[in-house]
């Protein structure tokens, strides 16, 4: 494992799992995250498992960060990362170096908490975006840029609804197969408009296609879009002056109280009312 100080109060280990074997997944003290880049990974402690696959995390329970662990492989090869956090160093340190876009690491840590140790929660479409951008650029970016990126995940985590993740095993594979596909959706080009183009482009089913990504990532295409939208709607209310009514043509609403009807759904307030609370 390759461990990196991101900051004050914050370390990463990068892991990689090939074969069964034991290791220690965190740090000792502290919230301690593992996120799966790919791969299956299962472990635990007084006969409770968590299973952990592409796109989830979980917050180590103190035992699993400072015992010896037999780590199972459902599938061939597991690809991982833990974040190892400090709150109230990381967020001394955060407040002096961030200012008003510190993320508040302690918030994280209580929000996390109430859901509970070793519980698989999905990480969120944007979630999964910056894990996976942190995960690549420890060791090869320059440090300020993994500093931010850790800002932007933490800002991403206090606001993240929080959901427990149990899915089905699939090889690792389809699971890839899945992944290149959602990241083509999201690319916003015009070529991938609708699943039938990208299907035929991959020599794959509609069906097959839907029934897939929702195994790899708990729920429908059309859902996962929706909720990306969403998301990066958000993040344009928190950083940006622009107006609603362009952020919700932005992410695929015509119809402004449309928008607001689904931004409510996920985040319990109007979108004119997050910008106030931020």
């Amino acid at each position: 494992m390759q461990e990196y100080r991101i900051c004050p109060g914050v370390q990463a280990k990068l892991l990689t799992v090939d074969h069964p074997q034991k290791c220690r997944l965190g740090m000792m003290g502290g919230m301690q995250l593992l996120f799966c880049v790919s791969g299956c990974l299962r472990f635990g402690t007084a006969g409770e498992r968590v299973t952990l696959r592409p796109g989830c995390m979980c917050l180590l329970g103190p035992s699993n960060a400072t015992k010896l662990l037999e780590l199972e492989l459902p599938a061939d090869r597991f690809e991982g990362m833990t974040v190892c956090v400090d709150p109230p160093v990381a967020d001394a340190w955060a407040s002096c170096s961030l200012g008003l876009f510190a993320p508040d690491f302690t918030y994280v840590e209580q929000r996390l908490r109430q859901i509970g140790p070793d519980v698989s929660v999905q990480a969120g479409v944007q979630g999964e975006h910056v894990f996976r951008e942190l995960y690549d650029s420890l060791g090869t970016q320059a440090p300020i840029y993994t500093r931010l990126k850790l800002a932007e995940l933490f800002l991403h985590l206090a606001e993240l609804p929080l959901e427990p993740r149990e899915a089905e095993y699939l090889p690792r594979g389809q699971v890839e197969l899945i992944r290149h596909l959602r990241d083509h959706l999201l690319s916003g080009n015009a070529a991938y408009d609708t699943l039938e183009s990208l299907a035929a482009e991959h020599h794959i089913s509609v069906s097959y296609l839907q029934k897939t990504f929702k195994a790899v990532y708990g729920i429908p295409v059309y859902a996962y879009l929706k909720r990306y939208r969403l998301e990066r709607a958000a993040e344009a209310l928190r950083s940006t002056e622009r107006s609603v009514t362009d952020i919700a043509l932005d992410a695929g609403y015509t119809n402004p109280s449309k928008f607001t009807e689904s931004f409510r759904a996920v985040y319990g307030m109007t979108p004119s009312a997050y910008r106030k609370a931020k």
